[in-house]
C-alpha cells in the first residue's frame, strides 16, 4: 500500500502487475488523493469546509426526518387504540353473566399489557435512522454537489491529471438536469441487473444446489455492476465508443452458437435483447476488464460511501481516482515496449 504513494509522481508508470498489488493500488488511491488535498492549505480548507458543513446538514435533516417518522408511527398507534376501544364498546353483552375467576396470588399477578402499542426493536430503530440519514444525505448532496465538483477539480490539479469539469463558482442550487440524469442512471442500473437474472436462473436450474448457487451468483452479479459504475464515475470511462461486448455477452454468444444443445434461436434472440439493454455501458465495462482488480479495490473503498456522513468526505475522490487508473493504464498500453519507462529506484517509502 505504501508502494503506491509514488503513484502521482510517477504517472507514466503502469499500475502494479500482481492482482493483489493492483487491488491495494485501487483501494489506496482515494487515501493518496486525500493526502494531496491535505498538503495544500487552500484545498484542505475547502475540503474540510464542504465535508463538515454537509455532515452537519445531513445530521440535522436526518434527525428531522426521524422525528417526523416517529410522529407518524405514534399517529398510527393512536388510531389503532381508538379502533380497539370502539370495537369493545359496540361488542354485544354476553347472554349470561360469567362469575369472575378467583383472584390470583400476589406473586402471580402480572401487570396489564397494551397489545396495540408497538415497540421499536433496536434493529428497526437503527434501520429507520439509517434510512432517514440516507434521505437527508441525498437531499444535501443534490443541493450542494457543485462544491464536490470543486473539490474533485482541486484533487485533479494537485495530482497532475487534467480536470474533467470546468472551473465554476460553486453554489447551492437545484440542478434538475443532474436529478434527471441521476434517475435515468438508477433505472438503467436496475435494467442491466435484471436483464441478467433470467440467465442466472436458467444456468443454475439443471444443477444441484440451485438455491445455494443463486445465493452466490446474484450478489456476485450485483458486485460486478457496482464495480462498473465505480469506473463510470470518470468521464474518461466513456471515451471508448467502439468498446466491444463485455465478458458475459461473449460467454453467452459462445454458449448459444458453439455448444450443442444450446444453439437455439430463442436463446440467441435473448442474447440480442441482453446486448441492447447493456450496450450503453460497454465503455466503462471495457475499462473494468483492463483493470479488474484495481477497480475492485476502488469499489471496496466506495462501498464505505454508502454510510451516512462518510459520503460527504469520500464522494469527490472517486471520479479522480477512476480517472487516474484509466489514464495510467492507457499511457502504459499506448507506449511501445521498447519505450516503456523503467521502474524507478526504490525509495525509502517503497522499500519498506
Amino acid at each position: 500500500m505504501r508502494g503506491s504513494a509514488t503513484h502521482f509522481a510517477q504517472r507514466t508508470l503502469p499500475p502494479p502487475g500482481h492482482p493483489v498489488q493492483r487491488f491495494f493500488h485501487g483501494l489506496s488511491l482515494p487515501i493518496h488523493l486525500l493526502r494531496a488535498l491535505w498538503a495544500e492549505p487552500m484545498a484542505r480548507r475547502r475540503y474540510l469546509k464542504v465535508a463538515i458543513l454537509q455532515s452537519l446538514a445531513i445530521l440535522a435533516l436526518g434527525l428531522l426526518f426521524m422525528g417526523s417518522a416517529n410522529e407518524a408511527v405514534d399517529e398510527v398507534q393512536k388510531a389503532a387504540e381508538r379502533t380497539r376501544l370502539a370495537e369493545s364498546t359496540l361488542a354485544p353483552s354476553p347472554p349470561e353473566a360469567v362469575p369472575p375467576p378467583p383472584p390470583l396470588p400476589a406473586a402471580e399477578v402480572k401487570p396489564p399489557r397494551n397489545k396495540t402499542r408497538l415497540t421499536l426493536h433496536p434493529l428497526e430503530f437503527w434501520a429507520s435512522l439509517f434510512a432517514a440519514m440516507q434521505l437527508a444525505q441525498w437531499v444535501v448532496i443534490a443541493l450542494s454537489r457543485d462544491f464536490h465538483d470543486a473539490v474533485s477539480r482541486d484533487a485533479s490539479l494537485l495530482t497532475g491529471i487534467a480536470p474533467e469539469d470546468e472551473e465554476l463558482t460553486p453554489r447551492i442550487r437545484i440542478d434538475f438536469q443532474w436529478m434527471r440524469k441521476k434517475l435515468s442512471r438508477r433505472i438503467r442500473a436496475l435494467m442491466v441487473f435484471l436483464s441478467g437474472m433470467p440467465v442466472l436462473f436458467m444456468v443454475t436450474a439443471p444443477l444441484p444446489y440451485t438455491g445455494e448457487l443463486l445465493a452466490a451468483l446474484v450478489p456476485a452479479w450485483s458486485v460486478y455492476w457496482f464495480v462498473v459504475f465505480t469506473a463510470s464515475k470518470s468521464a474518461r470511462a466513456w471515451d471508448n465508443t467502439q468498446a466491444g461486448d463485455p465478458w458475459f455477452l461473449r460467454g453467452w454468444k459462445w454458449l448459444t452458437t458453439r455448444v450443442p444443445g444450446l444453439r437455439w434461436g430463442f436463446l440467441q434472440r435473448y442474447g440480442l435483447f441482453w446486448t441492447n439493454r447493456t450496450a450503453s455501458l460497454f465503455p466503462p465495462a471495457s475499462e473494468v476488464e483492463k483493470l479488474p482488480w484495481a477497480f475492485t479495490g476502488l469499489s471496496l473503498m466506495k462501498a464505505l460511501a454508502i454510510l451516512p456522513i462518510a459520503k460527504s468526505f469520500l464522494r469527490p475522490l472517486f471520479p479522480v481516482a477512476s480517472a487516474h487508473l484509466i489514464a495510467t493504464q492507457r499511457a502504459a498500453s499506448d507506449a511501445p515496449p521498447s519505450e516503456a519507462p523503467a521502474p524507478p529506484a526504490a525509495t525509502s517509502a517503497s522499500a519498506e
